[in-house]
């Protein structure tokens, strides 16, 4: 059993933090951000336990583990086997949090689970911790608007085009990584050059649309324009992200972009003429910004 961190990072056990935020957090929402207020690092599970435990065949994924080091940066992560999930709980914190961390107090929310059938909660966490001298807290549940905060509930508001309460919910803008690549040309002919984005299979993205956001290129953030759609005035069928950053011409094809969605702008749309896209595309930047 070993974590799975990045190479230019140390290994956890060298690492020079106390406290320590245990869970599954994907997105970093506004309910994770109740933990990681409250320490010095993360440790996540990857892949995702309801998968490789055949509970879900698939979940879309709010944060892959870069994005989530973007959110947080001091993250490591635990590679999740189905040797990990028979771990007992006793065994679990004693062969992985004890002997492997330097941390002297563990955060962890309401609802945390672990160990072989889910066996361990936050009494046995409690009194494990009591005998090691290691602070136990037990965050509460997050509400907004009298609904409890889950990465699911923030799923569903992405995908059916919710996409401002969604972002309430995750209490920053929607984080997505991927890799430029080169596409047909067709946004700089209109005058309007885009980043065309490769993102991995599972990555929850909002519906289709035209968005706003911006760009984090050399630690220099861009004004953005995203479109997440079908290009149905060209008779497209695939889904693309096409990212167009404003006053922005250098080559950046194959390097990782980061792209921050912050607000919705309109659905997609098919139109007669080229023209008419140019004239949309226009007031979508002029309602965006100005």
């Amino acid at each position: 059993m070993s974590f799975c961190v990045q190479i230019d990072r140390p290994r956890i056990s060298d690492s020079s933090f106390t406290s320590l935020g245990l869970g599954v957090f994907d997105g970093y929402h506004i309910g994770h951000q109740s933990i990681g207020n409250k320490v010095e690092a993360l440790l996540t599970f990857n892949p995702h336990p309801a998968l490789v435990l055949k509970k879900k065949e698939q979940i879309p994924c709010l944060s892959s583990l870069d994005e989530l080091r973007e959110l947080f940066e001091n993250t490591y992560c635990l590679t999740f086997t189905e040797e990990l999930s028979k771990l007992s709980a006793e065994d679990f914190l004693n062969k992985v949090i004890l002997e492997q961390t330097p941390a002297k107090k563990i955060v962890v929310g309401y609802d945390f689970k672990f160990g072989f059938n889910r066996q361990g909660d936050a009494q046995l966490l409690i009194a494990w911790g009591q005998r090691h001298n290691i602070d136990i807290e037990i965050v509460d549940e997050v509400f907004l608007d009298g609904k409890a905060v889950h990465s699911s509930l923030i799923r569903q508001n992405l995908q059916q085009g919710e996409f401002s309460k969604a972002q309430r919910l995750l209490g920053h803008p929607y984080l997505i990584r991927g890799t430029v690549i080169k596409g047909e040309g067709r946004g700089g002919s209109l005058g309007f050059p885009t980043a065309n984005m490769l993102v991995p299979s599972n990555k929850c993205l909002p519906q289709n649309g035209v968005y706003k956001g911006f760009v984090r290129i050399n630690d220099i953030e861009q004004k953005a324009m995203i479109y997440i759609g079908s290009k149905p005035t060209f008779n497209g069928l695939s889904q693309s992200i096409e990212v167009h950053i404003l006053d922005f011409s250098k080559n950046i094809y194959d390097q990782t972009l980061s792209v921050y969605m912050t607000g919705w702008i309109r659905d997609q749309k098919k139109f007669d003429t080229k023209q008419a896209l140019v004239a949309q595309i226009t007031d979508d930047i002029r309602l965006a910004y100005d």
